[in-house]
């Protein structure tokens, strides 16, 4: 980043204007997104998982513009859970490929690549600019992160808070947690609690934490301390929710509900069966019909992927086969090593190479006499005829 010296000039550069990514995303394929939601299925499944087989659907669907399959492919490339050719590179190229489709968090990702050097040139400079392409298109990742790096007050503080608040409107939890605990130092109670209660409802842990604390603490405890009258309730309320979102942690959990199970003061607590909107989505959910094989390979073929791995398949051997044939005079068809076998005895040039459409050339042949002493008098005698050449190797060696 700039020094402190360069942050009074870059500031006027840094407006934000919040932008939601869901608002301009297009729409999914239905085929692919079934693809998509039968690798998901897979994914969040407990115990050992075949990642390559989940990685198999993503590739396809994502190859067919599925920006969800590309972005949790590219996450599992990162990870080494995946079988590929060359991980860095194949992220790379799914980066590209949401960028060219401008889909924020092709950005966001390519940004992190070129940070950490990670499938292609390590650039600092080049990547700050993806972070900040991101966030503007709506990226809520991007939000977070160049809102973070604003966020000292000899930077940016004001337009780092813009971008953490739009994050937190998209349901990015994190920022909640970050964006309430400036707000709690800057004495912004009501605000801060207000954005702790979108964190919960977005599965932010941390935001639980503190409203729950929140509601069991006074002004001795700075920490905590969100000028809120003791809620013995409403304490033990985000605690038992915070204990809800650790314990799915890697699930994604969501508590739109939370306004339900405990809404913000001065609305009076509902009853309460302890139980989750989104558990119950997640246990009335029907499992993903397993895709036909057909439409795997269909999808595949039409994006010139192996149906097996959703890898490109290698390009076929455009060379001509060894033992071909070619006459004088005629271009040759493939670079190599040709031989003019039946002439192999008469002539030391019977085997050559030759470039591909070069002529192939007639053979100059010698046969010596049986008495040496008359080649050396009188010469040896010469011939040149037409040959026919077989192709007997691809080396350009001779």
């Amino acid at each position: 980043m700039p020094s402190q010296t360069d942050w009074s000039a870059v500031r006027a550069k840094l407006a934000f204007t919040c932008v939601h990514a869901a608002d301009h995303l297009p729409a999914l394929d239905p085929t692919a997104d079934a693809l998509f939601k039968y690798a998901r299925y897979l994914q969040k499944q407990d115990g050992p998982k075949n990642y390559d087989e989940i990685a198999r659907y993503y590739r396809i669907a994502a190859a067919s513009g599925h920006y969800k399959a590309n972005n949790n492919l590219q996450n599992m490339l990162e990870n080494g859970q995946v079988s590929s050719p060359d991980a860095p590179a194949e992220a790379v190229d799914l980066a590209s490929q949401l960028i060219k489709a401008a889909i924020p968090w092709g950005y966001y990702e390519m940004g992190h690549y070129l940070e950490v050097g990670y499938g292609v040139e390590q650039d600092a400079e080049k990547a700050r600019h993806y972070f900040r392409q991101a966030a503007d298109l709506g990226d809520p990742d991007a939000q977070y992160y160049v809102g973070d790096l604003l966020s000292p007050k000899d930077r940016a503080p004001d337009i780092s808070r813009q971008m953490m608040r739009c994050a937190v409107d998209q349901g990015f939890g994190k920022a909640a947690s970050d964006l309430g605990v400036d707000l709690m130092d800057s004495k912004s109670y009501v605000q801060a609690t207000e954005i702790f209660q979108k964190g919960v409802e977005a599965g932010d842990e941390q935001s639980a934490r503190f409203l729950a604390n929140g509601f069991d603490t006074d002004t001795s405890d700075p920490l905590y301390y969100l000028e809120l009258a003791r809620d013995p309730e409403r304490s033990r309320r985000y605690k038992l929710i915070g204990k809800f979102i650790d314990d799915h942690d890697g699930l994604n959990p969501k508590v739109p509900d939370i306004d339900l199970i405990v809404p913000l003061p001065p609305a009076k607590l509902p009853e309460w069966d302890g139980t989750f909107q989104w558990q119950k989505e997640q246990d009335a959910a029907v499992p993903p019909s397993k895709p036909a094989e057909s439409l795997v390979a269909k999808l595949a073929r039409e994006k010139n992927l192996d149906p097996a791995t959703g890898l490109p398949l290698k390009p076929k051997d455009s060379r001509v086969p060894l033992g071909t044939t070619a006459y004088t005079n005629e271009a040759c068809p493939q670079e190599g090593v040709w031989c003019a076998k039946q002439w192999t005895y008469y002539s030391p040039e019977a085997t050559q190479h030759f470039s591909k459409g070069q002529t192939m050339p007639d053979l100059l042949l010698r046969y010596p006499r049986s008495m040496k002493i008359l080649d050396a008098l009188l010469g040896v005698r010469e011939d040149r005829t037409y040959a026919t050449w077989t192709l007997v190797s691809y080396s350009k060696q001779a």
